[in-house]
């Protein structure tokens, strides 16, 4: 049982506490002084807070160095041990070394035109971009090939405004990619990086994600809160769920083994996440705990949704448990902090720093790795530690750099 969320000092400077949450300055001190008397007498403390605050490593980026960032979505390359990060100031994507701690830049890929959203082919050993000027970036960053870090292809989508968020369906061998000012979606054939369909007609699109469970590819349809279903043999949408609560959903991660995946909602007024059954293609539960945010992530490794806050009041980096999912805890970011990657191998949390003139993004560990399951259920209903052993994130003194 935890005692409200936590209120206390950002690592930009500012303010914890929602305004309709707020709490006499007098009940905290008594709650205080409650858990102090019953940590006397012997009272077992819960094993989680709703907000860790946790040290936040540097990693500069040189060629932005001083300047304030405009990084957008990023992605990682477990295999090799590196991070991207798509950086719309030094037009390219950079490239983070992760393979000891902390992580260091390595180098930044430029293209001719700035970069949006990343994804992935861990299969083919790909990134893909989406890029403002409509097109579809390919590099190999396989650090063994002799075209490692080389733009392969651009493949254009015929748009009048900027392709954004792309995905790699490996069943299929495709990628999805979000024009949302155009109201399409492409979906390009990653063998031959040609466009072979585009879905039209979809208004605001914003995180897609491929199912492994039923082979189908979702996206969030911001215009009408509504997750659209894209049959990728057919390449045409084959059906709409609408999302009960007000959501305006940017982020989107699915978790195969369960048919079942978090909804980062977009809207600040309204903060909301929504944990979504594909099956039924309904809501299972809304938490309001964190919200207003962009990208989510799903590690199977780590057995936990991580979705990137930062336009919640304050800015967080919120853990969700994967099955059944359940909030776990939040880590206090900054406002620019919309995206993140994920290193299993070293359970540590890659984000924007997005302080003014600081060209860097941050990591810190996962305050909460290893706990899951029903474990971490139980650690969220406010179990002690005595019983969710692995669920006992230490709670530092300070957050920030």
């Amino acid at each position: 049982m935890a005692f409200g969320r936590y209120i206390g000092s950002l690592p930009g400077g500012g303010h914890r506490g929602r305004s309709q949450r707020r709490t006499p300055a007098r009940w905290w001190a008594l709650a205080i002084a409650a858990l102090t008397a019953s940590a006397c007498a012997g009272f077992d403390e819960p094993a989680l807070q709703p907000v860790t605050v946790v040290s936040l490593t540097q990693i500069v980026i040189p060629p932005i160095s001083g300047k304030s960032a405009q990084f957008d979505i990023m992605a990682i390359d477990h295999e090799h041990h590196q991070v991207f990060a798509a950086d719309g100031l030094d037009q390219g994507v950079d490239v983070v070394d992760v393979s000891s701690t902390p992580g260091h830049y390595v180098r930044t890929v430029h293209l001719a035109s700035i970069p949006n959203g990343l994804t992935y082919a861990a299969d083919l050993h790909r990134l893909y971009t989406g890029n403002t000027d409509s097109s579809v970036s390919v590099i190999d960053v396989n650090p063994s090939s002799p075209t490692a870090y080389a733009v392969l292809a651009t493949i254009s989508t015929r748009g009048a405004g900027a392709t954004d968020l792309v995905d790699y369906d490996a069943h299929d061998h495709k990628i999805y990619a979000t024009n949302p000012d155009d109201g399409f979606v492409s979906a390009i054939d990653a063998m031959t990086n040609t466009v072979v369909a585009q879905i039209q007609n979809l208004g605001t699109t914003e995180q897609p994600a491929y199912n492994a469970a039923d082979g189908m590819e979702y996206v969030p349809g911001a215009d009408t809160n509504t997750i659209l279903k894209i049959d990728p043999r057919k390449d045409v949408v084959v059906g709409k769920a609408s999302i009960p609560v007000f959501c305006i959903p940017h982020g989107l991660a699915i978790n195969p083994a369960t048919d079942q995946g978090l909804i980062g909602c977009g809207d600040k007024d309204n903060p909301a996440t929504v944990a979504w059954d594909f099956r039924t293609g309904s809501m299972l539960k809304s938490f309001d705990f964190a919200g207003g945010g962009d990208q989510v992530v799903f590690d199977a490794k780590a057995g936990h949704f991580y979705f990137a806050a930062q336009g919640y009041a304050p800015p967080e980096l919120a853990i969700f448990n994967a099955s059944p999912i359940t909030f776990l805890t939040a880590v206090p970011t900054s406002h620019h902090s919309l995206s993140l990657a994920y290193d299993e191998v070293h359970h540590l949390i890659y984000t924007i720093d997005g302080r003014h003139l600081e060209a860097s993004l941050w990591s810190f560990p996962d305050p909460v790795a290893g706990c899951a399951g029903h474990e971490a259920v139980l650690a969220a209903e406010g179990a002690p530690r005595s019983q969710t052993p692995n669920c006992h994130p230490e709670q530092q003194t300070g957050g920030g750099v």
